[in-house]
């Protein structure tokens, strides 16, 4: 068995104690096919975009452990619960806890609490030459004129 993570977002219209049963609703739900689960809320918070038509949303992960078969009955079961925005199912990860997960939704208040991340840069090489300015050319306003009554007779583009 694998242990899976189920973020929640309900709408934000709810009140907290609609959001927490619907919650514990989908909670018992997770229950009928998993040995063991946990819920936590992590608060209400602006949404990025809206979803129909709603700005905020309450967050709530769920930790479970189920078997994969198990995963596509959970989804099915979510699909038909009322009032969630979003659900989403991924492999757990105990290096990356709750805490951090809002350190990088919240705003940054204190620098010390900010966990590590470190990133591999890959380095593309391409073959393309390096953008390159154009000398500065001094072009006579005759030019210009012979130029646009080119243009404009279609010796230069023809079929427009």
């Amino acid at each position: 068995m694998k242990k899976y993570e189920l973020l929640l977002v309900l709408p934000g219209t709810l009140d907290e104690k609609e959001a927490e049963n619907r919650s514990n609703e989908i909670l018992s739900a997770v229950k009928e096919y998993s040995t063991e689960a946990d819920v936590a809320s992590m608060g209400k918070m602006r949404l990025a975009y809206p979803i129909k038509q709603i700005r905020y949303g309450y967050f709530y992960t769920i930790l479970f452990s189920a078997e994969s078969k198990e995963l596509k009955a959970i989804q099915v079961k979510l699909g038909l619960m009322r009032d969630l925005l979003r659900a989403i199912i991924s492999v757990y990860n105990p290096n990356y806890t709750s805490a951090s997960k809002l350190s990088f939704i919240s705003p940054i208040t204190d620098t010390n609490s900010i966990p590590e991340v470190a990133v591999q840069v890959e380095r593309v090489e391409r073959n393309e030459k390096p953008f390159e300015k154009p000398a500065d050319k001094k072009v006579s306003i005759q030019d210009i004129d012979k130029k646009l009554d080119e243009i404009l007779a279609g010796e230069i583009i023809s079929g427009v």
